[in-house]
């Protein structure tokens, strides 16, 4: 606790070791081979903290480092025309010892600001900005680095107006202000190299929304 009880720091240091931790890989063709590594270790630091600036205003924030590598994984999925780290237990099996799991990125962070103040007639104003940082990561399971989600930067707000009751509420709300391309998931197109022959491949891949403004409103009863 800080500045005598009005803000607090919360310091989290982890690691993890694993032993046969399952994966599911796509194989480029028309199955999922459900896989288990055969060693793995996760760990990192994680900080996270808030204060309040005022009786109106809010601070938070967070900030995260990751570091995951697979220490033993000699049974992994090749990925579509890999050619390096073949394993010698037959086609389609490669090397992925040493790699990073998908949606593992490096740095992580956000910062936040809430701020509320009360107006006439019994009504409350509030608003929110919050700022989301993530490091880039790959994001298929068969770790092909063609499908790897750059670093970025997210900003999202909102504005609201309510009853000092907390009955009812109309905000307006604004996220991915940034406009980014935020990939959730991604694979390999199924059939896609059957199809062709093992001469080609395809990819499919989940986005978050983009830049979005909406309106909303509550009533409670």
């Amino acid at each position: 606790m800080l500045a005598d009880g009005s803000a607090e720091l919360n310091l989290a240091l982890f690691r993890s070791e694993f032993k046969d931790m399952q994966t599911s890989q796509f194989d480029g063709h028309v199955t999922f081979n459900v896989t288990n590594a055969g060693e793995a270790v996760v760990q990192g630091v994680e900080l996270d903290g808030r204060w309040a600036v005022s009786d109106n205003v809010l601070v938070r924030g967070g900030l995260a480092y990751l570091d995951f590598e697979y220490t033993k994984f000699p049974n992994s999925q090749c990925y579509f025309g890999q050619t390096d780290n073949i394993a010698p237990f037959g086609d389609g099996v490669c090397d992925a010892t040493g790699k990073r799991r998908e949606f593992t990125p490096e740095w992580q962070g956000n910062i936040g600001i809430d701020y509320t103040r009360e107006l006439e007639r019994g009504l409350v104003f509030k608003a929110t900005l919050d700022v989301i940082y993530s490091d880039e990561y790959l994001t298929a399971p068969s770790l092909d680095p063609r499908m790897t989600q750059d670093a970025y930067t997210k900003v999202n707000a909102r504005l609201g107006i309510s009853g000092d009751d907390n009955r009812w509420e109309l905000a307006l709300i604004g996220k991915n202000l940034t406009d980014e391309s935020i990939v959730t998931y991604s694979n390999g197109l199924p059939v896609s190299g059957l199809l062709t022959g093992g001469s080609s491949s395809g990819y499919y891949a989940f986005y978050e929304r983009p830049r979005s403004v909406a309106i909303q409103g509550t009533y409670r009863f």
